[in-house]
């Protein structure tokens, strides 16, 4: 029988304590009942979910569920020019996990302060999202509706560079 790569990718996020749930297959939205509400670290509950559908994306929950902060940049809405523009007015950030999104877009992976309380999701800037408390990311490997893989940049996997604190200017908008 082959290795599910979507299977092995989703423990991988699990044994980082990020919560992960099944996507629809080449699609963004949650397979299971109730969305990144069902997310979990269990290594059991995902076995079971990517054996009835070895085919199924991958959602990372985002905020308390595991520890994370996506800044998520849409190059289609013009993300480009906003992430352009927090960068020259906040300064770039030290390397963290970064993924390619199926749309052409990155993810931009920071720790969750535990000092702060919840942080929600927000979308403050043309093709910028904040995913946070409430929100979820799709990743790699799973497919886009594009048809496009998502990916990791090459030396910035999880395994690779360190997950980054959110900076300041993030967690005060």
């Amino acid at each position: 029988m082959p290795e599910n790569k979507n299977l092995q990718a989703a423990l991988m996020y699990a044994s980082y304590g990020w919560a992960v749930f099944p996507l629809r297959p080449k699609d963004k939205r949650p397979l299971s009942l109730h969305g990144f509400h069902d997310a979990t670290i269990d290594p059991v509950q995902i076995q079971k979910w990517w054996d009835a559908m070895p085919d199924a994306g991958i959602g990372i929950a985002t905020g308390s569920a595991s520890g994370l902060v996506v800044l998520d940049m849409d190059p289609r809405n013009e993300g480009t020019h906003s992430l352009a523009a927090i960068q020259a007015q906040y300064g770039e950030w030290q390397p963290t996990p970064e993924m390619l999104t199926g749309g052409g877009g990155k993810h931009f992976y920071f720790k969750l302060p535990s000092d702060k309380g919840i942080l929600p999701s927000a979308k403050p800037w043309p093709g910028i999202d904040i995913k946070a408390e409430g929100g979820y990311v799709a990743a790699c490997p799973s497919i886009h509706p594009s048809g496009i893989m998502y990916r990791w940049v090459k030396g910035r996997e999880p395994d690779s560079v360190e997950l980054q604190p959110t900076p300041d200017w993030l967690v005060t908008l």
